[in-house]
């Protein structure tokens, strides 16, 4: 009778390291030493000292079917750090006296935490030029994400309270890369006032990639302003995909979008968007319609009816590589009076490059702003050199 020799291999500790998507970790956590790790090797002396193999049942016949193992829960609490930054060389062309300058129109430096299963926050500050009269000029530090997030309550969903991005811009601004360049139309044009509000809000992804739907309740002044009264914004946004399964026109969205609410009482605050977009890999393009109706002073008369459009286009090598854009947003700031419309023509070259976790885009582009004599404001023209930074 032969016998087989075998060869126990001691428990190992391992290290366990967390990486997410986009950021760096932070903190990692190793098992407790002396805890198993595999079962009882065999060594194979010919794939060199730390090659293992693992033991056979002595009948290949009994050999239990392969199982895939799920993978460990993460030591909690996971944190992770990113930061996205635009910084741009302004140079005005036209009714500014050739004024020109370096800044920093965004620095967000996100701070990303898993604190169990399906419960995450976020906090972001951003660095900002401040404007108001005390602090013009300087270059401010404030909070523009701060949120608690609960993840699967229904099935492809959150839920997010504190500080968070509501449904529209955020929304645009992940379809359109060009957020470096300026403000989305809504926006640019002050009838949304930010792209983040303090309130609750939820999201949920229809089946078979179809589209989602977000909705919320907020304040309705925008993140960098605090509440004045009692009365609030409801917003919703509905994304539709007509074609998921086609490979052709999966990149075809529908999207509607509604904020109703008020400034106080007998002021509303309404504004409607509706957007047809279409993503590929070498073409971006959208284009939206935007209807508002505001009082937003008690003094102001009558409600202000606002409408207006805004289409987009890239044509591109890829998401790597160069790529050529143009925008055209026209809008009717009163439909009252007459002359009060303004014209927003944007062209521009950009060069995108992506490595490792890092995205960087650099892109150089004019932008020509027309207003009609009613609004009673100068013209202007500019140049602009402007850098994305991510990671």
């Amino acid at each position: 009778m032969s016998h087989r020799r075998c060869i126990t291999v001691a428990p190992v500790p391992l290290a366990v390291v967390i990486v997410v998507s986009c950021m760096y970790p932070v903190m990692a956590q190793a098992p407790a030493t002396g805890q198993s790790v595999a079962a009882p090797t065999d060594v194979d002396l010919t794939r060199g000292p730390l090659a293992v193999t693992p033991r056979l049942p002595a009948n290949p016949q009994q050999q239990p079917p392969p199982t895939s193992a799920a993978p460990p829960e993460p030591q909690y609490p996971v944190i992770t750090l990113g930061t996205l930054t635009y910084l741009q060389y302004d140079a005005e062309l036209k009714n500014r006296d050739i004024f020109n300058a370096f800044d920093i129109t965004r620095g967000y430096i996100n701070v990303f935490g898993d604190l169990a299963k399906n419960i995450k926050f976020r906090i972001t500050p951003d660095v900002k030029r401040a404007t108001d009269s005390s602090l013009s000029g300087s270059v401010a530090f404030r909070i523009k994400y701060a949120y608690v997030e609960f993840d699967n309550l229904t099935p492809n969903s959150w839920l997010r309270f504190g500080a968070h991005q509501t449904p529209w811009l955020d929304f645009e601004e992940s379809l359109n890369r060009y957020r470096a360049q300026g403000k989305m139309f809504s926006e640019r044009e002050a009838i949304i006032p930010a792209s983040a509000d303090v309130g609750v809000g939820y999201l949920a992804r229809f089946p078979g990639n179809r589209g989602e739907f977000q909705v919320g309740v907020y304040n309705g002044e925008g993140y960098d302003s605090s509440e004045v009264n009692k009365y609030k914004s409801l917003q919703g946004r509905l994304t539709f995909r007509p074609f998921p399964n086609d490979d052709r026109a999966n990149g075809l969205l529908i999207s509607g979008f509604y904020d109703l609410g008020w400034y106080a009482k007998d002021q509303p605050r309404r504004h409607g968007i509706v957007m047809g977009s279409y993503d590929a890999k070498y073409i971006f393009t959208s284009v939206q319609w935007l209807a508002a109706t505001e009082r937003p002073a008690p003094t102001t008369p009558a409600d202000i009816d606002r409408n207006g459009y805004s289409g987009f286009l890239e044509v591109r090598q890829g998401m790597e590589g160069w790529a050529i854009f143009g925008r055209l947003d026209h809008l009717d700031q009163n439909t009252a009076v007459p002359d009060s419309s303004d014209r927003r023509i944007i062209a521009g070259v950009a060069y995108w490059l992506k490595w490792s976790k890092v995205r960087l885009g650099i892109i150089i582009n004019d932008e020509d702003v027309r207003y009609e004599g009613g609004l009673k404001k100068p013209d202007e023209n500019r140049i602009q050199a402007i850098t994305h930074i991510q990671f």
